[in-house]
């Protein structure tokens, strides 16, 4: 039986595929447009009282809890007249004081970077808002009077991605950086449940792009090319969800930087380059120029990787765009594990290079 053909009999078959993923990291997928909903409603009742117009933002996290912040910065940092920082460590920017809002994000709550980091912002005299299920942060929240918004616990941090993206923008809302937001995540759910009929795992492998791609990137090395700003951001998503759901090494870079560099590593030969399978993300608001220099890149690189995959972006909305072109790649990713039949849950190796940090 070819690669494609057992691809296709395992990703037709759902109980196949339960068996493989007995942690349920496909409903969690499946589930992100009720948690959208769910997410700003949260938002919007959780108490900000003393939070004003800040003179900068400041998200703290790590993984699948700094994603959100990610997405925020990449959609906001044009337009937003304040600078906003994902900061991915224990210690802080110098300039993060008084004037600052800290958002310390963290699903567990027990990130050990994000707890020190926001231990650091309080010293500092920053406002802090702690968005967690629970854990240490959660109790640092309460005990310090720091507005918190708490969400649900029982998933993984990286299929937590409305809980940690539509808070933060709804926060952006909130204290006065951004217009009202409803109408752009009211789009984007309803976008998602399209994108959910598109890619589930009930749709058969000939109608369902995401498994097609998965059965393609299987046994290659996934590269992934986005553009500065936010399809930057999805790439940079897709790499992250391919390691941590896959268990499967992939690497992501972004336009036009990548022309000042990674094109010359092309000139190898293509016994090298046919490991690669290239998935470019794009925009129709991309930058003219940009859009030149992918088309041209791909003129360049198709005759020597085994494969190029374009996938454009859908909705009206920057936001709507953005997670366009993230829910693919979960799912992607979700059906690559289940062809190296790996369960995509657990991360072994982060729980035992937490376990050996422990020891010390």
């Amino acid at each position: 039986m070819s690669m494609a053909a057992h691809g296709e009999q395992i990703l037709n078959d759902r109980a196949a595929m339960a068996k493989i993923d007995p942690s349920g990291m496909t409903r969690m997928i499946e589930e992100l447009p009720q948690q959208w909903r769910e997410a700003e409603s949260i938002a919007r009742a959780a108490s900000l009282d003393g939070l004003e117009k800040p003179e900068n933002v400041v998200i703290l996290g790590m993984g699948g809890s700094a994603i959100g912040g990610d997405m925020v910065k990449s959609l906001l940092e044009t337009t937003v007249p304040v600078p906003i920082t994902v900061n991915r460590d224990y210690s802080l920017p110098a300039f993060v004081g008084k004037g600052s809002l800290v958002v310390a994000s963290s699903y567990s709550g027990n990130t050990e970077e994000t707890l020190t980091a926001a231990a650091e912002a309080q010293k500092r005299g920053a406002h802090i808002v702690a968005l967690t299920t629970g854990g240490q942060l959660a109790e640092q929240a309460k005990a310090n009077g720091w507005p918190l918004i708490q969400i649900p616990a029982g998933l993984s941090p990286r299929a937590a991605i409305g809980y940690s993206f539509v808070p933060l923008y709804v926060l952006m809302e909130r204290v006065g950086l951004i217009p009202p937001v409803a109408a752009e995540l009211a789009e984007t759910a309803e976008l998602l449940e399209k994108l959910k009929a598109r890619y589930g795992a009930d749709v058969p492998v000939e109608e369902n792009p995401a498994k097609q791609l998965a059965i393609s990137l299987k046994g290659r090395l996934p590269l992934i090319y986005g553009s500065y700003g936010w399809t930057g951001t999805a790439a940079y998503r897709w790499k992250c969800q391919i390691n941590e759901n896959s268990k499967a090494p992939a690497v992501y870079n972004v336009f036009p930087e990548l022309n000042h560099n990674e094109t010359v590593g092309w000139e190898v030969p293509e016994e090298v380059t046919r490991q690669i399978e290239l998935v470019i993300l794009r925009d129709r608001e991309d930058n003219p120029r940009t859009k030149a220099r992918i088309d041209i890149t791909r003129e360049i690189v198709e005759k020597r990787v085994s494969g190029v995959t374009e996938l454009w972006s859908e909705g009206e909305s920057p936001v709507a765009r953005l997670f366009s072109l993230v829910y693919p790649g979960d799912f992607v990713s979700l059906y690559l594990a289940l062809l190296y039949e790996v369960d995509p849950t657990p991360v072994k190796m982060i729980d035992l290079l937490k376990s050996r940090l422990a020891q010390l």
